[in-house]
């Protein structure tokens, strides 16, 4: 993953479904059809792994029909988006943001031991807050 673009990473798993790939299918074709550059991803978010997908969005319009994807159509809790600054936040389904510091790579080791991160291409990514590192 380019951690320099701007990106949206979503699901369309539930905890609790038992239909986990037919909606995970569902979501790729959803994006695919948008023709925006995606690649498929193993996202662990707080403490759960859903089949994930990194998608390099260009403008507010693309993150908004992605917002749609996860929060009407798969009723997803949050979507992490990267910015243009590299600046990573949640969105929630009411609009609300939390902001997390930047999306960078890090070992296979410091991933495994967090509730939060992506792997992708063998690669692991997390949000790293500068102001709280010491």
């Amino acid at each position: 993953m380019n951690t320099v673009q701007q990106v949206v990473i979503l699901s369309a798993e539930l905890s609790t479904a038992n239909d986990n790939a037919r909606r995970t299918s569902l979501l790729n074709d959803m994006i695919a059809e948008l023709k925006l550059p995606f690649k498929p991803a193993l996202g662990v978010y707080m403490g759960n792994k859903e089949n994930s997908f990194v998608v390099v969005v260009n403008s507010q319009v693309e993150i908004d029909v992605l917002k749609g994807f996860a929060f009407k159509s798969f009723g997803q809790e949050s979507i992490l988006h990267q910015d243009a600054n590299q600046e990573a936040r949640l969105i929630f389904a009411d609009d609300s943001t939390k902001q997390l510091g930047r999306l960078e790579q890090v070992s296979k080791e410091l991933a495994l031991s967090l509730d939060n991160y992506t792997e992708m291409n063998g690669k692991f990514y997390t949000t790293v807050n500068r102001t709280s590192v010491a």
